[in-house]
């Protein structure tokens, strides 16, 4: 009923997270946002069709973005002038901008939420989104029986509903070591509706795309964008509300 090769690198990638989380190194965290956005720009280029987007420049905006302390506000810079060159230039499609957009932005405010509110805030962010997902997985298999959504068949309404649940649970328990228990309530409630919402708008994408994943770069998860989907969309209710 349940994927072995699901589990295992879910626990390694919890682990790897743990890890990352003790050292906790501005070098060290900043080069990880930057592998994670090359990836995850590749694999968005291939999913919007986009010829000429470049994920390196992705990855300098990151780094520029990082030093400067705004780094999503230094993304809105960057993708206006983009923009503007592509309006400059007359260009038949803005696809080219689509990687910009989709992940660059939200993988710059996912740092963003690291920057300003620091490692323990990071942490119980992607805490929130893995119990959400987790919960939405296992329960969904269990009891799970009316679909969800058309953009993402496969989820149906009591996984989604259950690991919200889980997600509020889950994650009241972690943010009260920060916040009062009303604050770590309604944060990881909210924070968990803008996973699902992360999780179903890569679903749109790919199945506009005519794809099942972004790519086979993880066993037993896909690529990438499949794993951060969630947590990129979330940061920009964690990066309000905290």
């Amino acid at each position: 009923m349940f994927s072995k090769t699901r589990i295992i690198s879910a626990i390694a990638m919890i682990v790897a997270i743990i890890i990352i989380a003790l050292i906790n190194n501005f070098i060290i965290n900043l080069a990880i946002f930057a592998i994670l956005l090359f990836l995850a720009f590749n694999e968005a280029k291939a999913m919007f069709k986009s010829k000429y987007a470049n994920a390196f420049i992705g990855v300098c905006i990151l780094i520029i973005g990082a030093f400067l302390d705004k780094p999503f506000f230094i993304g809105i810079m960057a993708l206006i002038l983009i923009l503007g060159f592509l309006v400059y230039k007359k260009s038949e499609n803005l696809n080219e901008l689509m990687p910009y957009i989709y992940p660059t932005l939200p993988v710059l405010m996912l740092y963003q939420v690291l920057s300003y509110e620091g490692m323990f805030v990071l942490f119980w962010l992607i805490v929130i989104v893995v119990a959400c997902d987790s919960g939405a997985y296992f329960i969904g298999k269990l009891i799970g029986e009316r679909a969800f959504s058309p953009t993402s068949p496969n989820k149906t309404l009591e996984g989604v509903v259950g690991g919200v649940a889980c997600a509020g649970i889950i994650g009241t328990i972690v943010g009260t070591f920060e916040f009062g228990v009303i604050k770590s309530i309604y944060i990881s409630l909210i924070v968990a509706v803008f996973a699902v919402i992360g999780d179903l708008l890569e679903s749109y994408f790919k199945r506009q795309a005519g794809i099942k994943d972004s790519s086979n770069l993880i066993p037993g998860h896909g690529g990438i964008l499949d794993r951060i989907d969630a947590v990129i969309i979330a940061a920009f209710a964690m990066a309000t509300l905290v």
